[in-house]
This record gives C-alpha cells, sequence and structure tokens, in this order.
C-alpha cells in the first residue's frame, strides 16, 4: 500500500491505487479491471484507501464505487466494520442491495429464531421485528414452527433460476401466510446473494436445520455414481477441487469448539460463489434429496465465510456452531470467606469467536479506555484471567470455577465490577452463584439463560445489560435477547441504533456515541 506521503505527491492526473479484497489485488482507479468499467477517479484525494467489502457491480465512477463498498478508512486509522444502518417493513428493502444487507441479516436471523420455535425470545424482540417487516402473528411470537418436519419443508420448495425475484416472492408469501415453507424458501434464496453477510447468514441458519452429518447414500454403490461426480464437476466449474474438498477441512478445524482467532483469510469472490450456487440449484430436487443439495452448498459458504476477511462475517459464520438450548441452573457450591481491602474490577471475553483482545491492557483498547474513563481499579496485571472459550456447558463451568480461584488470589477483597461479553456473562453469572464476591456484572450482549435470570433476581447484585436493538448472532442461534421481566436491580441499555457486530458493545466508539456509561450507571 502507498503511503499517505505518497498519495498527497500524487500527480493531480496519476489515478489513485485501490486494495480491492474481492479481486485479491491493487487496482488502479481510471483503468479497467475484473468486473468493473473504466472509473473516473472521484473527489479521493491525499490518502490511500482500503476497500475490504463490496458486492457485484458495475459502477460509473469510483467515487459511486467508493459508496457502495464498506471504505475502512485512511491509511493509520482504526478500520470500522460495523456502519449502523436503517431498517424498514417496505419490499423495496427486500431486494438485495449493500443499503439493505444489515436489514436482510436480521431477518434470516429471526426466521432462525422462529425455526427453533423460540417464541419467548421473538416476543423479547416484538417491536425490532416488527420494524423488518415481518407480520404480527410472527413479530408477536403467536406461532407454533417447531411441530414441522425440516425434510417436509423443505420438498415444499421449488428452486428458481432467479434468486432475487425467488427471495421477494418468498418474503411476500411468508407476509402473507406466516408459515415456515415460505420463511425457508426466503432463507434458501438469500443464501445465493452476492453480498457476503446475506449468504453467510443464510448459511448458518440452514446449518443449524441440516446439521453436517454426512447425507446418506441414496442408494447402493453402483454406476449412479459416476453420474455424481459428473454433476459435483459441473456445479463446481473450474472451482470443483476446492468445492469438493477445502468445505470438509475447514470445517473440521472451524467446527464445535474450533478456533477462530486466526484464520486464513480468503478473499470473498462473489462472482465466484453465484455461478457454484445457480448450477447446485439446478439440480435442486432432481435425482437427490434437496437436502443433499443444500448440504454441500451450506458446507461450502460457511468453509469460505469463516476466513472472510470481514469479521462481521465471520462473526455471523461462527454463530452457526454456538450452543443449543437453555440449561437449568445447577446448585451454587459453598464459597470461602474473602479477607477486605482494595476490589479490583476485571474483563471475562466470551467464545472463540469473539474472544479477540479487547480485554487485555493495551493502549487505544477498550480495557484501556474503561480503565482511564470509568474503572480505575480494573486488573491489569500480568495474571489476567482467560479461559477457552469453547462451546459447552461443561467449559463454561469450568471457566467458573477457574474465575472464583482467580479472585481468591487476586481479588481476595471481592470485585466491584465484571465486564463480560456473549458466554463470559454466563461465566461471570455461574461464578457469581458459586459465591464469588462480585458487586456489579455488566453484561455485554450476553445470550440469556437460567444463570443470567438467575442474578439478575439477585437484589443484592447491580447488573448493567448493555445489548445491540437485534442481535443477529444470538438470533441466529434461537437464543434470548432480553432480561425478561426485568428485575428492579437491572439497569438495560438498549443500543438505538441497529448494528451487525456482536462485539459492538465492547466498542468505545460505540460506548461514546451511545452514553452507554451515563446510561447504565457505569
Amino acid at each position: 500500500m502507498c503511503s499517505s506521503a505518497e498519495a498527497m505527491a500524487r500527480r493531480d492526473d496519476e489515478p489513485l491505487r485501490v486494495w480491492c479484497a474481492v479481486i485479491g489485488e491493487w487496482a488502479l482507479a481510471g483503468a479497467p479491471f475484473s468486473r468493473f468499467r473504466e472509473s473516473q477517479r472521484g473527489p479521493v484525494s491525499g490518502a490511500s484507501v482500503i476497500a475490504e467489502r463490496t458486492g457485484v457491480g458495475v459502477y460509473a465512477s469510483l467515487k459511486e464505487w467508493l459508496r457502495r463498498v464498506r471504505l475502512c478508512g485512511v491509511e493509520g486509522s482504526r478500520r470500522d466494520y460495523d456502519e449502523p444502518f436503517e431498517v424498514s417493513d417496505s419490499l423495496d428493502s427486500v431486494y438485495g442491495s449493500p443499503d439493505h444487507e444489515g436489514a436482510n441479516v436480521c431477518r434470516v436471523a429471526a426466521i432462525s429464531t422462529m425455526l427453533r420455535g423460540n417464541s419467548a425470545a421473538i416476543r423479547d424482540v416484538t417491536d425490532e421485528v416488527a420494524a423488518l417487516g415481518f407480520p404480527p402473528s410472527l413479530s408477536s411470537g403467536d406461532f407454533a414452527w417447531n411441530d414441522r418436519e425440516w425434510p417436509q419443508l423443505l420438498e415444499r420448495i421449488e428452486a428458481s433460476p432467479e434468486a432475487e425475484q425467488s427471495r421477494v416472492s418468498a418474503w411476500q408469501t411468508l407476509r402473507e401466510t406466516a408459515q415456515p415453507d415460505a420463511a425457508i424458501a426466503f432463507v434458501v434464496a438469500v443464501l445465493g446473494s452476492e453480498l457476503e453477510r446475506e449468504s453467510a447468514v443464510a448459511a448458518a441458519v440452514l446449518a443449524r436445520q441440516i446439521g453436517f452429518a454426512p447425507v446418506p447414500a441414496l442408494r447402493p454403490i453402483g454406476p449412479w455414481l459416476w453420474d455424481i461426480w459428473e454433476d459435483i464437476y459441473d456445479i463446481g466449474g473450474p472451482d470443483w477441487p476446492g468445492f469438493l474438498w477445502w468445505d470438509g477441512a475447514e470445517l473440521g478445524r472451524y467446527g464445535w469448539g474450533g478456533d477462530l482467532e486466526d484464520p486464513e483469510i480468503v478473499p470473498w469472490r462473489p462472482e465466484q460463489w453465484t455461478r457454484i450456487y445457480n448450477r447446485a440449484m439446478r439440480r435442486f430436487g432432481g435425482r437427490y434429496e434437496k437436502a443433499l443439495v443444500l448440504n454441500l452448498l451450506v458446507r461450502w459458504r460457511l468453509a469460505q465465510a469463516l476466513r472472510s476477511p470481514d469479521p462481521i462475517t465471520r462473526s455471523l459464520a461462527t454463530s452457526a456452531f454456538l450452543p443449543v438450548g437453555d440449561e437449568g441452573v445447577e446448585p451454587p457450591e459453598a464459597a470461602p470467606p474473602q479477607s477486605r481491602g482494595v476490589a479490583v474490577s476485571t474483563m471475562i471475553h466470551g467464545t472463540f469467536g469473539w474472544k479477540g483482545d479487547w480485554w487485555r491492557p493495551h493502549p487505544a483498547g477498550f480495557h484501556d479506555f474503561i480503565r482511564n474513563a470509568h474503572r480505575p481499579n480494573l486488573y491489569s496485571g500480568g495474571a489476567r484471567f482467560s479461559w477457552s472459550g469453547a462451546y459447552s456447558a461443561p467449559q463454561r463451568g469450568l471457566a467458573a470455577s477457574d474465575f472464583c480461584d482467580w479472585t481468591k488470589e487476586m481479588a481476595r477483597a471481592g470485585v466491584e465490577s465484571v465486564f463480560a461479553h456473549s458466554y463470559g456473562g454466563e461465566v461471570a453469572a455461574r461464578s457469581k452463584i458459586a459465591g464469588a464476591a462480585i458487586e456489579q456484572i455488566v453484561l455485554l450482549s450476553s445470550p440469556v439463560n437460567g444463570y443470567i435470570d438467575a442474578v439478575a433476581n439477585d437484589p443484592a447484585l447491580r447488573v448493567v445489560d448493555v445489548r445491540l436493538n437485534f442481535d443477529s448472532v444470538l438470533a441466529v442461534a434461537g437464543v434470548r435477547q432480553r432480561i425478561r421481566p426485568l428485575p428492579p436491580s437491572v439497569t438495560e441499555v438498549i443500543l438505538t441504533a441497529w448494528r451487525l457486530d456482536h462485539a459492538a458493545t465492547h466498542k468505545e466508539t460505540v460506548w461514546v456515541s451511545e452514553d452507554v456509561a451515563v446510561r447504565g450507571g457505569i
């Protein structure tokens, strides 16, 4: 990438060099390159720009192209992948467009919660679901979809060569009938989207429905196997080696309990995906079961999404592996008395996909922001608490036990505040139930289950519940997003802007723009 000084020294007639993760190479604005016609340089100068995400399209000017891509900022600035977006219940917002991508991701995620039959989770976010355009019979939670069998629903879906029109038609049918087959047809159509986040969330939702188990052979092994090889080759086209093998290797690495900390980044190539999707859908409902075709597509799409350069796409793909269902509260063990002194505060990260380093002390990070502005006693020593982050209840139970041990050594006077993200909130809740001396838990996008309900109803504990107004990751998992009914000891802070980033609740920029500390009494 050229430096800012080089960019500023560039002659006025010299084209701007732009990095595009989609085509995976530098491109000169003003010169023809893959999928774009010759572009004229718009009013962007003085710095080189990284364009991380874009959909397929032909734009009349560089200015229009830069408007449509997700700009991550000029060189030297922190990238912002999570621009707030607006939602609408209009039919126009259902069409695939970067302007409506956020709303369509939320629609698909909400359908996932409905397919899981979690009416309570939908009732918690009734207003938000209604704002997305769902009919009252669905947004109110008054539906019973969990009595429908997945194979029967899938058999009622017909493939369409026009994925865009198919998604709009399915959405209209869903609004008119409120039936699950229309919802699944909508998700299947969105799976073929050229927009990275849309297709990733659709793959995650379908993965939770069809699972990752190998599809059994439809008949004894015989000459028909050659037909399958021929079909797979036709579906994959020039991409067929990766299409056939990559999904198995990558999902094995990133499956249940897998690590997403340092993925090998693979650029999003929308033209490649739509080509594969369209070829596969030509086989939809043919001599093979529809589930077989979707299984193949979903596995391949998730394997790529887990290696996307876009962290929100990776987050949406990871939601396919989040734990399913609520859990009862285990009886606490007796807690030993703790000596008095000066209490400390600390942070607990969530599962693998959202572990990150936000909870570690470093300049310009969330940890230092909280320590400098709100909690001077926030622990910043070398023995920071961390846990495996694996997607399993036993691991969260072990983490709670380890945290109780940590407080005995590092917080002998007790813990003033625990800032806990996602399933780290459950770890904090389990620890409190087990007797850890915690005065306040600040939940950051934590799924609501029995442990969260238990500590929320503890009058001796102060709880601040910071959440997205609609969390697509939790919706894909089909879990509750609100503490209801809201006890007097809980201060709820719902972000006003619509966002997709499950990690937005531990971002300094979000805390400042949403005035989280003041609203939460922190």
